[in-house]
């Protein structure tokens, strides 16, 4: 199962995006700065209520600036030790202990490229999602051209196991790219007294 939906989370603000075969259709965004962001949030749920009546599940998409990212020359194509040199090139740089750490890595022409995360970032990302109604079900990143090779994929949430009849959550190849924005649903008119 792939999201119907990704919220875009940043110190600026909150964007929702769409799937749509051509990439990602932005629905809205609410500032932080917004004097009612919760009602603006709720609003944006929605609307994402109308456009998939069958449910909304989204993947978090983590502000760059939580993402350490790495890259380091490799001869080894077996990925037993290439997840050993990862592992080893992250000890230490970052302020986390390794257990405290989400990553992803990917490898190709004699390079690893390696994207990490906290974990505490993932699960305040998850608990904000989940109170405004977007029921998170993982966790990415959006890659600066050249930092990693596809989306950095940081696993399920934990929420995603509480989802009745959710299942396995699949990651997407290429990372999320804004192509427009979505035909927003119009609300049906309220009928007509007799």
């Amino acid at each position: 199962m792939k999201p119907n939906f990704a919220l875009s989370l940043s110190f600026e603000g909150i964007g929702l995006l769409h799937r749509a075969p051509s990439g990602w259709l932005l629905v809205g965004e609410v500032p932080l700065a917004d004097d009612d962001m919760a009602g603006e949030l709720a609003r944006l749920a929605e609307v994402a209520r109308l456009m998939e009546p069958q449910g909304i599940l989204s993947k978090l998409i983590i502000p760059p600036e939580q993402i350490k990212y790495l890259a380091f020359e490799t001869a080894s194509r077996d990925p037993d030790i290439i997840e050993a040199q990862v592992r080893n090139a992250l000890d230490g740089a970052t302020p986390y202990a390794l257990s405290e750490l989400a990553y992803d890595w990917t490898a190709g022409a004699g390079m690893v490229y390696v994207a990490a995360v906290a974990l505490e970032t993932l699960w305040e990302a998850e608990a904000f999602g989940i109170e405004h109604g977007f029921e998170p079900v993982s966790f990415v990143a959006i890659p600066e051209a050249g930092a990693f090779e596809g989306e950095p994929f940081f696993g399920q949430s934990r929420h995603a196991q509480t989802i009745e009849a959710a299942p396995q959550v699949e990651r997407d190849l290429e990372a999320v790219r804004v192509t427009g924005r979505a035909k927003l649903p119009q609300p049906k008119p309220a009928p007509k007294p007799e």
